[in-house]
C-alpha cells in the first residue's frame, strides 16, 4: 500500500475547489439567463399524461374556449382541473419562452356499470369517473339493480360482484378479453355474455364464485380443443353443458 504524502493531497483538493466554482458559476449564469430574461406571454399549451380525455374536453370542463389562455387565468387552472372526476393528479408549469405544460395523470376505469338507462364508469373503489360518456370501450358492462350513489356506486352487491370479479380475472386474465357484460338479475341469478371466440350466453346460478370461472375458463378450452359450436354454457350443475 502506497501513502500519498499530506502535501500531495492538499495540492489535489485545492484543485477541485475551484473546478466546482466554475461549474457552479457557469450554472447560475444558465438558470439566470433562462429565467432572467423577460417571459413571454402564454400562447400555447403542451399536453402530457392524457389517454382518455382530449385537451377539448379538460378544457370544457373548466369553461376555456381556446387553446391560448388568457393573461393570468391559467393560474387557476390546476385547481378547477383537480375537481375533474376522471383526473387523479395535474400539474402545471409555465415556460419563459411562452407555454404551459400541462401534466395529468388519469384515473383508471376497471369496470362499466348499467344500471337503469345509464353507463357508468367506475375505478376499483367503484368511485363513478363518467356517465353515459364512456371512454374506454374495451372495459366488461356489469348490469343490474344496483344502487347509485352521488360519488360512486354502492352496496354490498356491486361491491362482492366486483371483488370477485376482480380477483378471477387476475387468475384468468385472458377472459377479460372474451367477456362482454354480467348481468346480475332480478331473481339473485347471474348470467354472462361472451363476446370471443363468438356471442355466447353462459347460466352461472345464484353464487358468483372462483369456480366458475374456472370452469368457464376450461369450458372454454375444451370447446375451442374438440371445435364444438354452441351458443350457451350451462355452469349451474357440476359439469359444463353445452347447447
Amino acid at each position: 500500500m502506497v501513502d500519498t504524502p499530506q502535501e500531495i493531497k492538499e495540492k489535489r483538493f485545492g484543485r477541485v475547489i475551484p473546478i466546482l466554482l466554475v461549474l457552479s458559476g457557469l450554472l447560475a449564469l444558465g438558470l439566470l439567463f433562462r429565467w432572467g430574461r423577460p417571459v413571454k406571454p402564454v400562447e400555447r399549451l403542451e399536453w402530457e399524461g392524457l389517454q382518455y380525455l382530449t385537451p377539448p374536453d379538460v378544457l370544457a370542463f373548466i369553461g376555456v374556449g381556446g387553446e391560448s389562455p388568457n393573461t393570468n387565468e391559467w393560474k387557476d387552472w390546476e385547481k378547477k382541473i383537480s375537481n375533474h372526476p376522471r383526473i387523479k393528479k395535474v400539474r402545471i408549469t409555465r415556460d419563459p419562452d411562452g407555454f404551459l405544460l400541462i401534466h395529468i395523470e388519469e384515473k383508471v376505469a376497471e369496470f362499466v356499470i348499467h344500471v337503469g338507462s345509464s353507463l357508468y364508469e367506475v375505478d376499483e373503489t367503484l368511485e363513478i369517473l363518467s356517465k353515459d360518456q364512456v371512454l374506454n370501450t374495451h372495459l366488461i358492462v356489469i348490469s343490474g339493480p344496483f344502487t347509485v350513489g352521488e360519488q360512486k356506486l354502492e352496496g354490498r352487491q356491486i361491491f362482492d360482484i366486483t371483488k370477485e370479479m376482480r380477483y378471477a380475472l387476475s387468475l384468468y386474465p385472458a377472459l377479460s378479453t372474451r367477456i362482454s357484460e354480467l348481468v346480475a338479475e332480478r331473481d339473485g341469478n347471474y348470467t354472462m355474455y361472451l363476446k370471443s371466440p363468438k356471442p355466447m350466453k353462459v347460466f352461472l346460478g345464484d353464487k358468483l364464485e372462483l369456480n366458475l370461472f374456472r370452469k368457464l375458463y376450461a369450458s372454454l378450452a375444451y370447446m375451442e380443443a374438440e371445435s364444438i359450436q354452441a351458443v350457451s354454457i350451462d355452469l349451474r350443475g357440476e359439469d359444463a353443458v353445452y347447447h
